[in-house]
């Protein structure tokens, strides 16, 4: 493929080629290429990657530049910024701090994906994820339930169950006694858990 349709008119004067450019050599992120690969077929390019003009490093938009080499590309929209090794790591950490440091509120997620239908493409969610959220959604169960439920189910037939705990709640987590992150949860939850 050569010059993809999947970059809008909007960001013809951006489009560079993808040979010249290089991957940021010390980013910390590891992406999902196959969700970034997902929606540049489904939507295209719709925001430019961020590039340092020196060097041609990517600073923002390592994954979606590796996505569009994945999907044949040959050219890319980029902006290009002038900064110094020091601010070049710095945006580089930024721009996935930030990421990392944002919340969803579930309600209105939820709103959206469901009102998507059962088509889900390009989202980077899927049903188990829809799922998911309409379970959490849930009156939630106390320490105690939660003591009394595994002492009656074998712990291998529970299902895995993502979370997203805030830095301090994180570091709390790290540092229950346990012997695996089930113990640890537990262990979190009654501490937690307001006394009666």
């Amino acid at each position: 493929m050569q010059r993809p349709d999947a970059i809008p008119a909007t960001l013809n004067e951006l489009v560079v080629p993808i040979s010249g450019l290089v991957p940021y050599g010390q980013n910390p992120r590891r992406g999902n290429l196959d969700v970034i690969v997902d929606s540049l077929a489904r939507h295209g390019q719709y925001r430019p990657i961020v590039v340092r003009a020196k060097t041609f490093e990517v600073l923002a938009g390592n994954h979606t530049l590796a996505a569009a080499q994945h999907l044949g590309w040959t050219e890319i929209a980029a902006t290009f910024v002038d900064v110094s090794d020091d601010e070049a790591a710095r945006i580089v950490l930024v721009d996935n701090r930030a990421a990392d440091l944002g919340r969803y509120d579930d309600d209105v997620l939820t709103d959206l994906l469901t009102g998507l239908g059962e088509d889900l493409g390009g989202t980077g969610f899927d049903a188990d994820d829809v799922d998911l959220l309409r379970a959490l959604q849930q009156p939630a169960a106390g320490a105690g339930d939660l003591q009394e439920a595994l002492d009656a189910a074998d712990r291998a037939m529970w299902a895995w169950v993502r979370v997203q705990l805030d830095p301090d709640t994180y570091a709390r987590f790290q540092a229950l006694p346990g012997d695996d992150d089930a113990d640890k949860l537990l262990g979190l939850l009654m501490v937690a858990e307001p006394e009666a």
